[in-house]
């Protein structure tokens, strides 16, 4: 499922002009070789933006090169902050799979939540990257992280007994809109 949504996150993102305009769109993946093998398996079928996708394993940042996505699997979380902090004003959608990781600043980090995977969101990593995340998103996120990137301000989805964060509710008002027929 991961892969799954590796592969989905690139289409509710905006990178920088600059980060846009290479010939291919590249996911990159530290430490979860079985989330690359599925990857590579999906992605010869899927273009992503208009581009078509590769999938590159790499062992250390020095082989990152051009690539617009960064998973950094549970194999490679002793490093985490060190990698972060390298890449922080990088155009790099940085998703990790560790308990805390957006405080250590990464921009979507996996849960496991009653056997099911399910992501949360740190608006304030992605916009120190330059990037947008689209509210389609930020609206099916289980948590998404609104304040500073060790901030204490984070929003929940409805239907967890606590109020939606104003983008929530912004998505779920756009995405009502469009159903209904509006524009």
């Amino acid at each position: 499922m991961k892969a799954v949504f590796l592969y989905r996150f690139a289409g509710y993102v905006t990178w920088p002009p600059a980060a846009a305009n290479s010939s291919q769109f590249t996911i990159a993946i530290l430490g979860a070789d079985n989330v690359a093998e599925q990857l590579k398996a999906l992605l010869p079928e899927h273009p992503i933006q208009g581009r078509p996708a590769r999938v590159v394993t790499i062992q250390g940042l020095a082989q990152l090169g051009d690539a617009q996505i960064l998973y950094i699997g549970a194999g490679a979380t002793r490093k985490l902050s060190v990698f972060i902090e390298a890449l922080k004003d990088r155009p790099l959608l940085i998703v990790t799979d560790q308990p805390g990781a957006l405080e250590e600043g990464s921009a979507v980090n996996f849960l496991i939540e009653q056997k099911h995977v399910r992501f949360e969101i740190s608006l304030a990593a992605a916009k120190r990257s330059g990037l947008q995340i689209g509210s389609g998103l930020l609206a099916v996120a289980e948590r998404v992280k609104t304040g500073d990137l060790r901030g204490r301000s984070v929003c929940r989805p409805f239907g967890d007994n606590h109020e939606p964060c104003p983008l929530q509710l912004a998505a779920r008002i756009d995405r009502s809109w469009t159903v209904e027929g509006g524009s």
